[in-house]
């Protein structure tokens, strides 16, 4: 059975009294995991760290951040999964009816009055906390990709237009990666779609592992990938790049047939956000970065930034210089292909090369298929 599925809703109750936050907490225990906090800053404090809180029981007469102070700072939060959170008010005999009815204005779900009995506690946190994880695990659902976890397209604009209009406002660096498995199609073609989802959901993994919280990471492609890195330079971004790809190229799947080696390419771009703050420009800039690099017979990691306005674009080898070179090289005229050729001849060559060895390694080792990493 699913862990996540079997996990105890949490729930957060916030009061200044000891023995209300006490006796909540009994009333409670057998169904969900309680969090306790004396006043609305120790709350909103919790709501950082614990990221998964389903409900929020909170006193309205508080010290230091007050019942509705709370409220107004969840409801007015960045993050989704604070500011939708169900706000269930524990009123006493003082609250009046104008006070009721100004937090509900500000965003309250319900209300319980104190001193509660144990059903009125119990039966809300059962409406609220339940209906709002089903309806997360929902949305989870629908906005992230189903083979890897990471999230989808629609996922990464929003949530990526959302991480843009942060940097601008507070004038932060961020940057966006967009990466793709090289000759994807053959591996698809030669060992099947078994092995090729393998491939998609290690890849996935492996950037899963290496990002923080605030990063964002997509498929947005059969085999194409994005990061948005908020905070984030371009000097950093190029490490980011680097791990990663050398993570990537620590992968080996083995069919028992032969061992499989998977490459990535890279397009960056670390906009300047007073010239351009709409993200489906910054992804139309990671894309071009990203072409440019699957184009290249040299460049693996193209940042945007270096195709400026009245640069040389690069040479392009065309098919017909490509069998050009290969009749020089059967022909033994190696000397005959131009310098500039020498790294795309290579670069068509590598996969016979590789297809070559791996089936020479193959003769020696027993028929099985499965996927390993290598550390």
């Amino acid at each position: 059975m699913n862990e996540q599925v079997t996990k105890k809703p949490k729930i957060l109750v916030v009061d200044d009294s000891k023995v209300i936050r006490h006796a909540a907490k009994k009333m409670l225990a057998n169904d969900y995991d309680v969090h306790l906090a004396e006043d609305g800053r120790v709350a909103w404090e919790t709501l950082q760290k614990v990221k998964t809180i389903s409900a929020v029981f909170t006193d309205l007469s508080m010290p230091n951040l007050d019942g509705m102070g709370l409220l107004n700072q969840i409801r007015g939060a960045d993050a989704e999964h604070i500011a939708d959170l169900p706000v269930i008010i524990m009123t006493g005999h003082e609250d009046s009816v104008s006070i009721k009815q100004e937090v509900i204005d500000a965003g309250a779900t319900d209300f319980v009055a104190k001193p509660f009995e144990s059903i009125d506690l119990i039966s809300r946190a059962k409406a609220y906390a339940q209906l709002n994880r089903k309806v997360v695990e929902l949305e989870k659902k629908m906005s992230h990709d189903k083979l890897t976890g990471l999230y989808n397209t629609n996922s990464l604009q929003m949530q990526g237009a959302k991480a843009v209009s942060f940097a601008s406002r507070h004038k932060l660096p961020i940057s966006t990666v967009f990466f793709e498995i090289t000759d994807f199609q053959k591996y698809f073609l030669t060992h099947g779609k078994r092995v090729a989802q393998h491939i998609i959901k290690a890849v996935g993994k492996r950037l899963q592992e290496g990002m923080r919280d605030e990063d964002i990471a997509a498929r947005i492609g059969v085999a194409k990938y994005a990061l948005v890195l908020p905070m984030t330079g371009k000097q950093k971004t190029e490490a980011v790049i680097n791990r990663v790809c050398q993570s990537i190229n620590k992968l080996v799947f083995d069919t028992g047939k032969e061992r499989i080696r998977i490459n990535f390419v890279a397009g960056y771009t670390v906009p300047d956000l007073v010239e351009v703050t709409v993200f489906n420009d910054i992804l139309e800039q990671a894309d071009n970065a990203l072409q440019q690099a699957v184009n290249s017979a040299t460049e693996q990691v193209v940042c945007y930034e270096n195709q400026a306005v009245g640069e040389a674009p690069p040479e392009v080898i065309t098919e017909q210089d490509i069998e050009q070179a290969f009749s020089s090289i059967l022909a033994g005229n190696f000397y005959q292909i131009p310098d500039q050729h020498l790294a795309a001849v290579f670069k068509r060559l590598s996969p016979f090369m590789q297809y070559v060895d791996n089936r020479m390694q193959a003769e020696s080792k027993p028929a099985s298929i499965e996927i390993t990493r290598q550390n």
